[in-house]
């Protein structure tokens, strides 16, 4: 028995209907569980819409079929697996940065039950949220020609008219010592895949970004900026807590050059190049690329140092060696 047939355009047009509904839901006045509502749309649409893709290019969707049993078609973390191995994420669009900002919603959804009664959340997901529709548009628009401005007024895109003043937010939650454990291993869960995506140098604005109503982006988001954990004292608050430079800057020099030269579109980079732009930009004495502890010999590096570095052209590297080399010729002279 063969597996049975899906329409591409079905899936497609499926997959457009949830995410309607889902910014339909999450921008009505008044709506008591909103955002699990709206995130388990959103992630049903994903779901489609990465099937649609598979389809397209006549890849299964379905797990091999077992003796007795239906067909069963693939969840939607096999169905970014398999996105991911074959290629088919569009180009110019950071693959891992999507992926990681869909498995954030989908690690909340997984957790809606044991976390509808944790008040603010809301505040946490937020950001995810606004940005997971943008990728979305973006998706749909590259793999099937569909912009999802087309069904709707697109200044209603941005998830609701007031974002959070700031993602670190003191959220009341339920006093109960499991749900503060829930809360906290949810949000510890999702600094885990942002630091995951930091650390592979991914685009960090695709993960989450807060936008003002005019879409205009206000702050990319990175898990140093998700400083929050839950204290089961002072009526279970969540409190601000330091980030971990070995987690947001896991790269050494050796380390950063390779995975440089691995998004990198112009020439292969050596040393030297890396040298001479950090002089140049006084790179090391910002902290959102590196970072030297206080009795260490050396810096360490971000996924944002990755990212950047890869994107800039080899124009610009070959200046800036240029007036490296003069600049350390100056010193040898004096």
């Amino acid at each position: 028995m063969s597996a049975p047939y899906v329409s591409i355009k079905r899936l497609v047009d499926n997959s457009l209907a949830a995410m309607l509904a889902a910014v339909e839901v999450y921008n009505k006045p008044q709506m008591t569980y909103r955002d699990e509502v709206t995130v388990m749309l959103i992630v049903n649409a994903w779901e489609l819409a990465l099937k649609a893709t598979l389809r397209q290019k006549n890849h299964s969707i379905f797990y091999p079929k077992q003796r007795g049993e239906r067909y069963r078609s693939i969840a939607i973390d096999d169905a970014l697996g398999r996105i991911g191995a074959r290629n088919l994420w569009p180009a110019g669009v950071d693959g891992p940065a999507m992926t990681a900002n869909i498995k954030a919603l989908t690690e909340y959804r997984d957790r809606a039950i044991h976390l509808y009664n944790a008040q603010g959340l809301g505040a946490v997901i937020y950001p995810f949220l606004q940005q997971n529709v943008l990728n979305y548009r973006d998706f749909m628009l590259a793999k099937f020609k569909k912009d999802l401005a087309d069904s709707m007024t697109w200044q209603l895109l941005p998830l609701g008219a007031t974002a959070p003043a700031d993602a670190v937010q003191f959220m009341k939650v339920d006093k109960n010592a499991t749900m503060v454990a829930e809360v906290e291993e949810f949000i510890k869960e999702l600094r885990t895949l942002m630091d995951d995506a930091q650390a592979a140098g991914s685009d960090m604005a695709r993960v989450a970004t807060v936008y003002d109503i005019h879409m205009q982006s206000v702050k990319k988001m990175t898990s140093a900026d998700l400083v929050v954990a839950v204290s089961p004292t002072a009526d279970g608050q969540v409190a601000v807590r330091k980030t971990d430079p070995n987690q947001t800057h896991p790269h050494s020099a050796t380390e950063l050059l390779e995975k440089v030269n691995k998004k990198h579109l112009g020439r292969k980079l050596t040393t030297y190049d890396l040298q001479a732009i950090w002089w140049k930009e006084s790179l090391r004495d910002d902290t959102k690329y590196a970072w030297k502890h206080s009795n260490g010999a050396s810096h360490v590096w971000s996924g944002d140092a990755v990212t950047y570095l890869a994107s800039v052209a080899d124009a610009r590297y070959d200046e800036v060696r240029a007036d490296y080399g003069a600049h350390l010729k100056t010193r040898q002279n004096r």
